[in-house]
């Protein structure tokens, strides 16, 4: 069994908490101890006090200072509104705190998905856009979809049509 000083314990430790206890983190750096161990360590050093009272338990909701909030907010709104991406630079935070982060800083402006159209409506909407009643723009901003999606709906449907039609033809004959 190797023994560690307490030096190393204690530089482990503290690189755990720097790394937001991603085990994986301090393990490949150090190349000691293993994960199990490093969290026995972590453990050990909470309990007997030494935590300093910054990291664990008591302000765990306000881990981020309100500036970190507001760089991550102003962040995801200048790029696309992709918390994959502000998470991915900045290193911080998860997407369901970005999220909340963002309805708190500034109602309304964060992305959120909508349910698949379905099909009787992808038909009625390109039925439209087709017969040239109305734009792909204002069908798309009446279903919640870009007119890029109606376009792409109407090409598809073409297409589905000319293969229908294709197989039909050779049938007859």
């Amino acid at each position: 069994m190797v023994k560690y000083t307490r030096e190393q314990r204690l530089r482990a430790v503290r690189l755990y908490e720097q790394y937001d206890r991603s085990a994986a983190s301090v393990v490949n750096e150090l190349g000691y101890p293993s994960r199990q161990m490093l969290v026995r360590w972590h453990r050990a050093w909470v309990e007997a006090g030494r935590d300093d009272g910054g990291s664990l338990g008591d302000g765990r909701g306000e881990r981020y200072t309100p500036g970190q909030k507001r760089a991550a907010v102003d962040h995801y709104l200048r790029h696309g509104r992709c918390a994959a991406r502000t998470i991915r630079a900045l290193g911080y935070p998860c997407k369901a705190l970005l999220a909340r982060w963002v309805d708190e800083l500034e109602p309304g402006q964060r992305r959120i998905r909508r349910a698949p159209v379905d099909a009787r409506t992808r038909r009625k909407a390109v039925v439209e856009y087709a017969s040239g009643s109305r734009t792909s723009r204002q069908v798309g901003e009446e279903l919640g979809v870009s007119a890029d999606v109606v376009r792409n709906w109407k090409h598809k449907m073409l297409a589905g049509d000319d293969k229908e039609r294709a197989m039909g033809d050779d049938a007859d004959k």
